[in-house]
């Protein structure tokens, strides 16, 4: 109870920003020993602001809990946008955790931690009451089954002497599937097949490019449209050339993984000034100038283009090996 009341105490000081809202919730407060609960962390931030790295933590130690908790599960971090009801976009990124405790008496699951770049924010704690299994004693004695007389069937004597005998019969077995093999190759004529090399992944980005810069989206005011596409195939190069997971990632973890690749360094300021904009037009409704908009699609294009792998190039350029 002492470390409950200095976490209600801690709770109000530790919001540096009055628009987050780190909530811990559960659907069962009554809980049975070993029985394991589900908790769900959700952090809402307006989508307004753009904040580079964000995560949960469920203790100030990583995910290492006290008083007999014990995580069982943690899920991945989900992002997602939505609007209040006052018309405002929000950003909400969620996770569920599985807990159990193996005690009995009221426990209390301690407050969360969400680190937003430099920020940090404490979720509520949640009081739970644990007891065991109730016994119902007022229930009779169930009856003894009576003796049940065993027969031997005729599988149960097939399988005695397929178990006795299993030896002698897979090695008849391999023998005719030996000899069945080598009439077959014996007998079999051989043919040529021409198999038809798979497109590029590089063509295929390229293709798609020019699909996009026919759609003219951004011409049209589909600004959200034409960034979405944009990163896509942006992603898809980058996992495909550099080995650089894209899924479920941000833009912050994707440059920062890129620092470690062989991407040319003469375009890390335009692929970074790419992801900056389209943060701010998918996530923020911002809109582009003309300039980024033409920039942002040849970037992509010349980054293809130089680093492509179905082509050989006779001579590299002196940037490429910086």
């Amino acid at each position: 109870m002492k470390k409950f009341l200095i976490i209600l105490i801690l709770i109000p000081f530790s919001f540096k920003s009055q628009s987050f809202d780190f909530q811990s919730i559960s659907k069962k407060k009554k809980l049975t020993v070993g029985e394991a609960v589900e908790i769900d962390l959700k952090l809402t931030i307006p989508a307004d602001k753009i904040y580079d790295t964000v995560y949960f933590k469920l203790s100030e130690n990583g995910d290492s809990l006290l008083d007999n908790w014990e995580l069982w599960n943690k899920s991945i971090l989900q992002k997602s946008s939505i609007k209040n009801e006052t018309g405002n976009f929000l950003i909400t990124y969620s996770q569920k955790i599985s807990v159990a405790n193996f005690d009995t008496g009221q426990f209390v699951f301690p407050s969360a931690l969400a680190f937003v770049d430099s920020i940090i924010a404490y979720s509520n704690s949640i009081e739970f009451s644990i007891s065991l299994d109730e016994i119902d004693e007022k229930s009779s004695i169930k009856q003894e089954k009576p003796i049940k007389e065993i027969t031997i069937s005729w599988y149960e004597y097939v399988l005695y002497f397929l178990s006795k005998y299993a030896w002698w019969i897979l090695g008849i077995v391999i023998s005719i599937l030996l000899l069945f093999i080598i009439i077959k190759r014996f007998n079999k004529k051989t043919k040529e097949t021409i198999s038809t090399p798979p497109i590029p992944i590089e063509i295929t980005l390229l293709e798609t490019l020019s699909k996009i810069e026919k759609q003219k989206y951004w011409e049209n005011g589909y600004y959200k449209k034409y960034y979405s596409e944009l990163s896509n195939i942006l992603w898809k190069f980058l996992e495909y050339r550099y080995q650089i997971k894209t899924f479920e990632k941000t833009s912050s973890e994707i440059l920062e993984a890129l620092k470690w690749s062989s991407l040319p360094k003469n375009f890390t300021p335009s692929i970074e000034r790419f992801f900056e904009i389209s943060d701010g037009v998918k996530f923020a409704k911002q809109s582009s100038l003309e300039k980024d908009n033409i920039s942002a699609i040849k970037t992509i294009r010349d980054l293809i283009e130089l680093e492509r792998q179905d082509l050989i190039p006779e001579i590299k350029s002196p940037e490429h090996n910086e």
